[in-house]
């Protein structure tokens, strides 16, 4: 046990390293499953949920918490590089992609993240996650506020690749 004019030393050394130490960015991670580009998100009909969690990463992203994203087919590299996307899969294979992982530590297995789990994991209110609560609740909600935003997306062109045409 501290005592005395040392303990107090202590306690204020210690305050001010917390003062002063930057925040914490947790690294968050996605290992996804072979796609034919590096989002998923092209060809004539892309999958739903790729299409929900390439705008939830956005949006993550957009509140300064990088999602980094590697894809089996695309970034091989990037998983073996990585130990725990190694024996994941070893252990669970490609068809228990995506793996998602928050500062080396498994989050989440077999399905993407929503976007309150994104912003959890992030640190983030998950409130700022919502839009419908940010924008429609309460005497200050404005007229059109909870009309759902347009995202332009990028499709691949139809004539070539794996996402669509010849190949």
């Amino acid at each position: 046990m501290l005592e005395g004019a040392f303990a107090s030393a202590f306690i204020r050394a210690d305050k001010e390293n917390q003062a002063g130490a930057e925040e914490h960015v947790p690294a968050i991670k996605v290992f996804e499953g072979p796609l034919c580009c590096n989002t998923g998100v092209c060809g004539p009909d892309p999958a739903q949920a790729l299409v929900d969690f390439t705008a939830d990463a956005r949006w993550v992203a957009d509140q300064g918490v990088p999602v980094a994203r590697a894809n089996l087919a695309q970034d091989p590299a990037a998983f073996a590089a990585d130990g725990l996307a190694v024996a994941f899969l070893k252990t669970a294979g490609a068809e228990g992609l995506p793996l998602v992982t928050v500062d080396g530590v498994t989050v989440l297995a077999g399905r993407y993240p929503t976007r309150a789990e994104l912003a959890r994991y992030a640190g983030l209110s998950t409130a700022d996650a919502s839009t419908q609560e940010a924008c429609c609740g309460g005497a200050a909600a404005e007229a059109d506020c909870c009309t759902p935003a347009v995202q332009t997306v990028q499709v691949a062109s139809p004539s070539g690749g794996c996402c669509g045409g010849d190949r």
